[in-house]
């Protein structure tokens, strides 16, 4: 990553009070940040990873004058030996107030940005929103009403397809990349969870945000991604031993029926085991009986709908 950041953004990543920030810079060199035109410090995610460091050895007792002009790789050495690896950043339990960041304003520079086709300061704004909310905070607040924003201007040809799917690209980037970082967090979830689109949808985005709520509550998950076939589900379902599996359908692929949804469901259904669950979310409403009565399916409409029962189990 090659942000850059006010000292008080700097400060609320890192965890790191501002005046304690200029005292560790003015008195012993701790980092040394960059000034921008108009004279204003500006930090790295070098200069971050640094002060989180310093701060965690002088939680534990070390004295910042001892350490402060240390390198970077022998603080995480240090760290280390004392059987206290640096955690990645903040877990989601201990991201900032989403009160304390302009939610509007982020989203007005997104579409601002997209406009002129500046996709780096897209970007940059997308990586530090990451950063800094939690993976619910970024799926709720930032990509639904971004997304929904897009396609509106989009239809009103306010904005392009190419800048659509420029976003796009930017978006799955950074998502990749915190779901990938995180997959192998611990969790004390008694169950594994599938995510995929249906065969022939797509898609991606409805279930990219469900991993990430699978991802902020704990829960373990597979991401499967779109287009999946009902074969290539059920063999990832018995081998990865799952008990759930969140399925997502946007349209009805071309040449299908209309009750493709719930042919795909009902095949999926009779081969879970006793236990197993199907979720299902979607523009595409499930028209079945069987599969409404049934006690192994629940089925959303909305995207909070979904967080609340993940939060719930």
């Amino acid at each position: 990553m090659s942000g850059r950041y006010s000292i008080q953004l700097a400060s609320k990543i890192s965890g790191v009070g501002v005046h304690t920030i200029r005292a560790w810079e003015k008195r012993y060199k701790a980092v040394e940040p960059e000034r921008n035109d108009t004279g204003r410090r500006e930090y790295t995610d070098f200069d971050i990873e640094r002060l989180s460091l310093l701060s965690e050895l002088c939680t534990i007792g070390h004295s910042i004058g001892k350490i402060a002009a240390l390198p970077t790789d022998e603080l995480k050495k240090l760290l280390k030996k004392l059987g206290k690896p640096m955690q990645e950043r903040k877990n989601s339990s201990s991201k900032m107030d989403i009160s304390l960041i302009d939610i509007r304003q982020s989203l007005q520079s997104l579409i601002l940005a997209l406009k002129s086709y500046k996709l780096d300061i897209i970007s940059h704004e997308i990586n530090k929103l990451k950063i800094l909310l939690s993976p619910r905070q970024l799926a709720l607040d930032i990509i639904s009403p971004l997304l929904n924003e897009v396609g509106r201007e989009v239809e009103q040809r306010e904005l392009t397809i190419s800048q659509e799917h420029a976003l796009s690209a930017i978006l799955k980037f950074h998502i990749g990349h915190l779901l990938f970082r995180q997959m192998n967090q611990k969790t004390n979830k008694p169950f594994k969870v599938l995510i995929c689109s249906m065969e022939g949808d797509f898609h991606e985005f409805g279930i990219l945000q469900a991993a990430l709520l699978c991802n902020h509550y704990g829960v373990q998950y597979y991401y499967l991604g779109p287009n999946l076939p009902v074969d290539s589900l059920v063999d990832a379902y018995e081998s990865l031993e799952a008990n759930m599996i969140i399925v997502g359908a946007t349209v009805i692929p071309e040449g299908r029926k209309e009750n493709y949804v719930d042919e795909y469901l009902e095949r999926v259904l009779k081969s879970l085991g006793s236990d197993g669950q199907i979720v299902y979310g979607g523009a595409i409403k499930i028209q079945s009986e069987k599969l409404l009565k049934s006690k192994k399916v629940k089925a959303f409409n909305k995207m909070l709908e979904l967080d609340e029962f993940l939060k719930s189990v």
